[in-house]
C-alpha cells in the first residue's frame, strides 16, 4: 500500500514540510507468508542524516528498524525500492560497541549481517549503519558509514496492545522489549498481603494486538473470625481476660481435686462398712 503523507504546522523550508511518500507493509501479510514478528515498515522518500532519520521514525512510528532475522532481510530486499543512498537502520556504535538503539542491546555475533570487509570504520568516523537494498554486491547486507551522510529512514511500527494498570491492592511488573505495551511485552501481577489474585498472574501481548489473558483483580480474603478491628475492644480487655481465664482454670482444678477426694472417701466407706 502506498499513500501520501504531509507534515503539518512546520516552518517553510524545513525538510518536514516536503511531501513524503510512505511505503507500508501490512504486518499480517508478513506474518502469514514469512512467519516472523508482526509489525509494519515505513520509509521516507527524503534522505537525511542518521539523527534526523531516527527522529523522523520516533515522531511518526516506533523507531529505526531493528532487524530480527534473515527472513526479515529477505522480505525487505524484495519489497523496498532501490535507493541510491540506501537506508539507515537502528544500529549505532556506542562507545566501542555496536548497539540496537531501540532496545539498547549490544549486537551479538550471531546477529551480525555485515557486507564484505565491513565494518571498516573508514576515516574512524563511521559510527552508524545502513542496509544495502537491491545492490549488485552485498545486497541485504550492512555497512558502517558516517552518521552525517544523508540516506532514507527505514522505520517500523510495532503492534500495540491496550495499556495495563496494576490492580487495586496489588502490583504489576512489565518488560517491554519492543516498546511500551507492544508485541512481546509481558506483565506479571501480584497482590498485597491479605488479598488473593483472581485470574491469571501473567499475560503477554500477541501479534494481533491482544493480551493473552484478561487483567486479574485482587480480592480481600475472608478474615471475619480472626480479624480484630481497632476500636472494637478496650486495651485492658486482653490482660483482664487472661487473668480471669487463669483463675477460672485454677478454680476448676481445685474443685475437681476436691470432688475426686470425696469420691475416694465414699468408696472407702462402701468397701469397709465396719
Amino acid at each position: 500500500m502506498v499513500f501520501p503523507w504531509r507534515c503539518q504546522s512546520t516552518p517553510k523550508g524545513s525538510w518536514s514540510t516536503l511531501k513524503l511518500w510512505i511505503f507500508t507493509v501490512l504486518c499480517c501479510d508478513f506474518l502469514v507468508h514469512h512467519g516472523t514478528n508482526c509489525w509494519t515498515y515505513h520509509y521516507s522518500e527524503k534522505s537525511m542524516n542518521w539523527e534526523n532519520a531516527r527522529k523522523f521514525c520516533k515522531e511518526n512510528y516506533t523507531d529505526l528498524v531493528a532487524i530480527q532475522n534473515k527472513r526479515e532481510i529477505e522480505y525487505l530486499e524484495k519489497t523496498l525500492p532501490k535507493n541510491p543512498t540506501y537506508y539507515w537502520i537502528g544500529i549505532r556504535k556506542i562507545g566501542k560497541t555496536w548497539t540496537w538503539v531501540g532496545t539498547n542491546k549490544s549486537l551479538t555475533k550471531e546477529a551480525e549481517n555485515w557486507g564484505t570487509g565491513e565494518p571498516n570504520n573508514k576515516k574512524t568516523k563511521e559510527d552508524c549503519v545502513e542496509i544495502y537494498i537491491k545492490r549488485e554486491r552485498d545486497s541485504g547486507k550492512w555497512n558502517d558509514d558516517a552518521c552525517h551522510k544523508r540516506k532514507a529512514a527505514l522505520c517500523y511500527t510495532v503492534v500495540q496492545c491496550e495499556s495495563l494498570k496494576a490492580p487495586e491492592m496489588g502490583t504489576m511488573v512489565c518488560t517491554h522489549p519492543l516498546g511500551n505495551f507492544s508485541f512481546h511485552s509481558q506483565c506479571a501481577f501480584n497482590c498485597s498481603e491479605g488479598t488473593e489474585l483472581l485470574g491469571i498472574a501473567e499475560t503477554h501481548c500477541g501479534p494481533n494486538g491482544n493480551w493473552s489473558s484478561l487483567e486479574p483483580v485482587c480480592q480481600e480474603t475472608d478474615r471475619t473470625f480472626s480479624k480484630i478491628k481497632e476500636g472494637d475492644y478496650n486495651p485492658l480487655f486482653i490482660p483482664v481476660a487472661v487473668t480471669v481465664t487463669a483463675f477460672s482454670g485454677l478454680a476448676f482444678i481445685i474443685w475437681l481435686a476436691r470432688r475426686l477426694k470425696k469420691g475416694k472417701k465414699s468408696q472407702k466407706r462402701v468397701d469397709d462398712p465396719y
